[in-house]
Formats: structure tokens, C-alpha cells, sequence
């Protein structure tokens, strides 16, 4: 890791968390050398900085404090009723003290909740699976998954196995496309590879969280999707920071990024020219020294005193003084120079708290971390005790009773800790789950790749070969298949980050596009245009089958299994006996049935609300 930061400071403990200097990083990034050409790779195309870290053993084993498995009980005391909480005063901390929570979660709430009195909601195993599939897999699962995923393991378990699911990696990746936008009209698809690949060794437990963002913050992925140094800054402090940089902040910080210019460069294997970052040597005079009157414009003071320039050799182009060279042909220890923006802000309890906060909201949908400061005080000493590692702050969270509450029959409370989480899922999971269960394959996504036919045109082999290689699905004519790209996008998935990103909307527009995207499924019209009917129907019923109450029951129970990874409520199964001895007795048979079920099911608000 990139620095040294005393607990002190926080107050969470006298010890000092050991991160590895930046001496020590420079030098074995220096031995890993990064001025080596690499043949290009179609099926590989990342270069880049990534690939210089994270290429040893994990930073910690996977395994963390479990969460409890039963939700703990109340102190007996009133508990309380108005919009603000009474203080958690002797008695209220000794209970929360001799509960021994080892959760993180757990205690940072336990004095604004079990120890003043309130309650949390004990979840069902099933909901809480099934809200586990879609924050870590990006999908709902099917009942028989619930049952043999969450059924009988204990739950910190569950979500330890399913960290390791390549798939939890993927999801991730995705979240961090959408927050960097990547764009290949913007940024070089080599680039946009190289930050993918090094946002999958953060989620495999291989770059400690600040080194990330030290690596981000001189990554082209970054410096070139912004067109001056002060916008870096605030693209930088804003992502990491939580909030606009400060005017002061903003120059400051600008100041180390004023190296960078945007520009191209030809690639051979391609054919086009791929935008990209270069580095422009300021500060210095004509002999390729420090200027002492110019080095002021690429030294920050707000975090210390730090100079940062570059001094050319035969790999710059250009006259004296206008020296300019690639971003391609930086050595591993000028990439860790590069990288003092984000050492510097990774030093503030502020960055920590972001990381935090920003996890909190990915799972529970609201900022806990500033509600109950003390729940952030808790996972930011977590987060650095477990060497940075950004898996414990996902399992913690993930294993508290902030998230194992049920959604079902909230109270009107304002205490929102108190109610279970209940999100909208993204475009992706909606899609992604209704082609698994009817087995419509309308194509993917690739979020790397988000103009692929400005690639294609280039009628050469190499550039097929990326893209065929990549998540998009090319049809019989070497064209990508776009029926997925159209509908996320209508749904606000998939984004093209040329000028708007990722969004959520119910809207008049979303809900005919869903209810559109259904009724092809379904075919509840019976035009022959919808899934095989044995996808609706559960084994040993056939499509002609005459339908009566007891088999409409088999026929529910099946889709609600298969598309909400639930058991039917008894006034679903009443529904469906009710409906069935109708059908019965205008004699229609199960795909009669089976269909219009399909279309009442999956275009209820269960499939777009978790």
C-alpha cells in the first residue's frame, strides 16, 4: 500500500497501520519494467498500468467477522418515537458493550437502535438469498438456487463463495465503467482494458483500495476523458472525496495534473488512431532541468509540500522546452510519480469515509454512514485493519442486520435503519434474468467496448478479433447483435457515456418498453412468437393439458419458483385455484393458461423492485 496514515488520527486505536512507502513501490514496479513492447492481443488488449501491481498472492485470506444470524433483541426500554434519537448514555452502552457484536455494521448500530430500544426485522432466508443474487450476481435467481446456495450454509459463508464467483467480479467492473464512462471515442480501448483489469484485482483482494485510487488518479482512463488539469482534479476529488473539490482545492490539485495533454496515437494492429494521454515535460527549462521560477506551477502545497515534473530523455519528441512524449513509453517509477494526486488525497479520513459511504448505499439504497456516524467509524477502522482490502467492507455490510431485514411492511418510522433495503434493479439484471429463465438470448453487453462498430469497420482481422472475443455477441454476417444494447438502453442500461450515463426512471416510456419486452416472452396472445411453452410449465404437464385448479396451483407455483426464487403465498395459490376452475370451465388447456400467468408475472413490480 501507498502510505502510512496513524489510527490516532481517527481514533481508532494507538497502532499504526503499516502501508508499504513509496519508495519501496516505486522500486518494484521499476523491477516489474514496463518499457517492454508486448505483442497486441486481441482476446487481451489491456496495457497499461494495471498490469504492473497486483500480481501476487491476495491481501488477506477472504474471511471476515460473520454478521449475526439472528437479528439481536432490544433493550426493554420505550423505545423511541420522535425524529431524533436520545443519547446512548451508560446503561445503553454496557448493553451494547456485553452483545459483543462482531459485526462492524452490527456495532456501529447498535447505540442508535437495539440499545435505545428499536427493533430490527428479521429477513426470511429466501428474500434475503434473493436480494443477495441480484447485489452480487447481477440477477434473481430460481428457488431450487436459493435453497442450495443459502439454504443450509451459514450465511458469512454464502457470501464469502459467492465474493469468488468470477461473475461478482464482473458485476463490479461494471459499476466502475459506469462511474469512469468509459468511452473509446475518449479514452484508447487498450486503456479502457488495462483500468478493467485492474478493477478486477481490487475485487479479487490483490490492490489495496488506496492504491487503486493512486493508480486511477494517473490512469489515461482518467487524464484523458478530461480536457484540462483543473477538470481532472475535480473529476479525481469528486470520485474519491464525495463531494466538488473547493476552489483552492481544485487549483491546487491541478497543478500535478498539469503533465498531462491529450492526444492520439496510430495502433498497427488496429488500423485507427486511438485517442490517448501524453505527457507534456512543464516546469523545466531548456537543458531538461527543474526551473526554479516555473517549478511552482507543478508543485501542490495544500497536502504538504510536493513537486511533481518529469525530466525527458530520448524517448521525447519536440524542441527544447515543448518536449512531448506518449503515455505508452512511461516506466513503471514514472507512473508512480504520476500517481501523487491520489497518494495525497488517500492520506484524508475523508477518502476512507467515501469508500465506505459509497458502499453502504450500493447494497442498503441509503446513506447510513451519515445517519449513524459511528456504522462509518466502524468499517473505515475495518476497511484499514483488513490491509485496505475493499472485500471486507463489501462482506461486512453485506452480513449486518442494516442489510438481513425484510423490505415486507415497513413501519413509518424515521429511523431508515430500521426498514429493510428495497432498490430498483438496473436494466442488466431485469434482462439478464428473464433471458436465463425463458432462454431468449438477445446478445450482451460489453462495457468496455462501447462503439464496437467504429472497429468493425475497419475490415481487418485483428479488429474482428477483439470484438469477437469481447462480451458482444456477433450474428451470422459478423455484426454485433444489438437487440440487448437497444432495450438496456431504452431501460437506461448499457450506456454509450458519450454524453449521458447509466440511469433508473419509471417512466410511461420504460414501462411500454418492459411491458412490450413481456409480451414477446409470453405470447399470451398465442401467435407462436413467444418461448417454448415447456419453459412455463412445470414438469409433467403438458401444453395441451386441460387446466383445472389443482394443476393452475402447479402452474403458478412453477413460475413463481423459476422467476421470483420464492414459494407462492397462499393468496397467490387461492389466485391461482380461483383462475384455474374459470379456465376449467371454458375447457382451455395449460399453455392457455400457462401464458397470460407468465405475462401477470413477469411484468409484475416483484421483477423490477428487490
Amino acid at each position: 500500500m501507498l502510505l502510512q496514515w496513524d489510527k490516532q488520527v481517527r481514533g481508532l486505536g494507538t497502532g499504526t497501520l503499516a502501508l508499504a512507502a513509496f519508495a519501496a513501490i516505486t522500486m518494484a514496479l521499476s523491477l516489474a519494467g514496463c518499457t517492454k513492447e508486448e505483442s497486441f492481443d486481441p482476446a487481451d488488449p489491456a496495457r497499461g498500468p494495471g498490469g504492473l501491481v497486483g500480481n501476487g498472492e491476495p491481501l488477506t485470506n477472504g474471511s471476515y467477522p460473520a454478521g449475526l444470524s439472528e437479528a439481536p433483541a432490544s433493550r426493554d426500554v420505550e423505545a423511541p418515537s420522535g425524529e431524533s434519537l436520545p443519547d446512548c448514555g451508560p446503561e445503553c452502552q454496557s448493553f451494547c458493550a456485553q452483545m459483543e457484536l462482531s459485526n462492524p455494521v452490527d456495532r456501529g448500530m447498535c447505540a442508535s437502535t437495539w440499545g435505545v430500544g428499536l427493533a430490527t426485522k428479521e429477513v426470511k432466508d429466501a428474500e434475503a438469498c434473493r436480494r443477495l443474487f441480484v447485489d452480487m450476481l447481477g440477477r434473481f435467481p430460481t428457488y431450487d438456487e436459493v435453497e442450495s446456495t443459502c439454504g443450509d450454509e451459514d450465511w458469512d459463508k454464502v457470501v464469502e463463495t459467492l465474493m469468488t464467483k468470477e461473475r461478482f467480479i464482473e458485476i463490479n467492473q461494471r459499476r466502475w465503467a459506469d462511474t469512469l464512462r468509459y468511452d473509446t471515442e475518449s479514452v484508447s480501448v487498450e486503456r479502457i482494458f488495462d483500468m478493467d483489469r485492474l478493477v478486477g484485482k481490487l475485487y479479487r483482494g490483490k490492490v489495496p483500495y488506496d492504491q487503486f485510487a493512486a493508480i486511477t488518479s494517473a490512469h489515461p482512463i482518467l487524464t484523458r476523458r478530461h480536457d484540462t488539469p483543473g477538470d481532472r482534479a475535480e473529476a479525481l476529488f469528486s470520485m474519491f472525496m464525495g463531494r466538488p473539490p473547493l476552489g483552492n482545492e481544485r487549483s491546487d490539485l491541478g497543478r500535478l495534473y498539469n503533465l498531462w495533454e491529450n492526444g492520439y496515437y496510430d495502433h498497427p494492429e488496429l488500423g485507427v488512431r486511438l485517442p490517448d494521454a501524453h505527457i507534456r515535460y512543464r516546469c523545466l527549462n531548456e537543458n531538461g532541468e527543474p526551473d526554479p521560477s516555473a517549478l511552482g506551477e507543478c508543485t501542490s502545497i495544500l497536502y504538504g509540500y510536493n513537486e511533481l515534473y518529469l525530466t525527458p530523455d530520448l524517448r521525447a519528441e519536440g524542441e527544447p522546452g515543448e518536449w512531448t512524449m506518449w503515455s505508452g513509453l512511461l516506466k513503471a517509477d514514472e507512473w508512480a510519480l504520476l500517481q501523487m494526486p491520489g497518494r495525497l488525497l488517500a492520506q484524508q479520513p475523508t477518502f476512507w469515509e467515501k469508500a465506505v459511504d459509497d458502499v453502504l448505499e450500493l447494497y442498503l439504497g441509503y446513506d447510513l454512514g451519515r445517519q449513524v456516524p459511528a456504522v462509518r467509524d466502524e468499517l473505515v477502522s475495518h476497511l484499514l485493519s483488513n490491509n485496505g482490502d475493499i472485500r471486507a467492507l463489501h462482506h461486512a455490510v453485506l452480513t449486518s442486520q442494516a442489510y438481513l431485514q425484510s423490505a415486507t411492511g415497513n413501519s413509518a418510522r424515521p429511523y431508515r435503519w430500521t426498514w429493510g433495503p428495497l432498490k430498483q434493479v438496473d436494466a442488466e439484471v431485469w434482462i439478464d434474468t428473464l433471458s436465463r429463465v425463458t432462454g431468449e438470448d438477445l446478445g450482451d453487453c460489453d462495457w468496455r467496448i462501447n462503439r464496437p462498430g467504429d472497429f468493425l469497420d475497419q475490415d481487418r482481422v485483428t479488429p474482428y478479433a477483439m470484438i469477437a472475443n469481447s462480451r458482444w455477441e456477433l450474428d451470422d454476417e459478423g455484426n454485433v447483435k444489438g437487440d440487448y444494447r437497444q432495450l438496456a438502453r431504452t431501460l437506461g442500461g448499457c450506456p454509450s457515456n458519450d454524453v449521458g450515463g447509466r440511469f433508473k426512471v419509471i417512466s410511461i416510456l420504460t414501462t411500454a418498453t418492459q411491458l412490450n419486452f413481456v409480451n414477446t416472452l409470453c405470447d399470451p396472445g398465442q401467435r407462436g412468437t413467444g418461448v417454448p411453452i415447456g419453459k412455463l410449465l412445470p414438469p409433467g404437464i403438458t401444453a395441451d393439458r386441460a387446466v383445472t385448479p389443482r394443476n393452475a396451483q402447479q402452474i403458478v407455483r412453477h413460475q413463481v419458483e423459476t422467476f421470483y426464487g420464492r414459494l407462492p403465498t397462499q393468496s397467490e395459490m387461492a389466485d391461482a385455484s380461483r383462475h384455474g376452475e374459470q379456465c376449467q370451465r371454458v375447457v382451455c388447456n395449460a399453455e392457455e393458461f400457462a401464458r397470460p400467468a407468465c405475462y401477470a408475472t413477469l411484468s409484475s413490480a416483484e421483477m423490477l423492485f428487490y
